[in-house]
């Protein structure tokens, strides 16, 4: 499923996350793909392991980084 979405993110996030995209040689909007689908595999892994949903208000630049190791 392919859905569109406005992000409003700091000049440096997306310069890193074009980086990134570079780097790995895929697109912007597959990196960005990866991190939401990394988190919503995680949340469901707590709520099962947990029985509850963790829902972070903020993630920074190196959650992301870390999220895509």
């Amino acid at each position: 499923i392919s859905i569109r979405v406005d992000l409003s993110l700091k000049d440096e996030t997306l310069r890193m996350l074009i980086e990134m995209a570079d780097d790995m040689g895929v697109s912007l909007e597959d990196v960005i793909s990866s991190i939401a689908e990394d988190s919503v595999i995680d949340l469901k892994r707590l709520q099962d392991d947990l029985g509850i949903v963790i829902i972070p208000e903020k993630c920074s630049t190196q959650d992301l980084i870390d999220s895509l190791k």
